[in-house]
């Protein structure tokens, strides 16, 4: 929490957005998120060690402010102190203060009618398309799956009928060779 010097904070700048409680012995972390010393035991110390704010670690700073007692933002605790001593009282008895105001109204963003139904009909518009899309690239990838697996079994078939044709021809050739040499043995056999 950065404050020009002459400054004072309202009573909502020194809240602590865990606790929402007014802040004691705030602790200003190195990413400029500021939350009370008990806070900052519970959530950093002791848990994580990171920002609970922006998760930015914090590690190596807390051990180094706390070997050198200086984790305590001391102006802003004295700033806290001098302008709010009864809600610094309350809360370090365990009293909660009731003054303490959360000044953040949220905004309320609401939606024309059939606003809503209408985005629900054009995301199912886009679902239904891109499960149309899906399946026509699916039926298409498997078309063209079967259509090259029946070329490659025609091709095999094609093989192995040229090898069929090949390997027959191959045995009339030796039948012949082998009826051939044996009708030389029976005429010289006879002769």
């Amino acid at each position: 929490m950065a404050l020009p010097k002459d400054a004072i904070p309202s009573l909502s700048e020194c809240q602590c957005q865990i606790c929402v409680e007014i802040l004691i012995e705030p602790v200003t972390l190195p990413c400029n998120h500021t939350l009370c010393n008990p806070c900052f035991q519970s959530t950093v110390e002791k848990a994580n060690l990171c920002c609970p704010f922006c998760r930015r670690r914090v590690s190596s700073w807390t051990r180094y402010h706390t070997r050198k007692n200086s984790l305590i933002n001391m102006e802003l605790w004295e700033t806290i102190q001098k302008h709010y001593p009864k809600e610094c009282k309350l809360r370090i008895s365990g009293q909660g203060s009731e003054e303490i105001v959360d000044d953040y109204q949220p905004i309320r963003l609401l939606s024309e009618p059939g606003e809503l139904r209408r985005e629900y009909e054009e995301e199912i518009s886009k679902v239904e398309a891109e499960r149309r899309a899906s399946e026509e690239e699916e039926n298409k990838a498997s078309e063209e799956y079967i259509q090259r697996l029946l070329a490659e079994e025609e091709e095999e078939e094609k093989k192995q009928a040229e090898k069929r044709r090949s390997e027959v021809e191959e045995q009339l050739k030796n039948d012949e060779e082998l009826a051939r040499k044996l009708s030389i043995n029976i005429v010289s056999f006879r002769r």
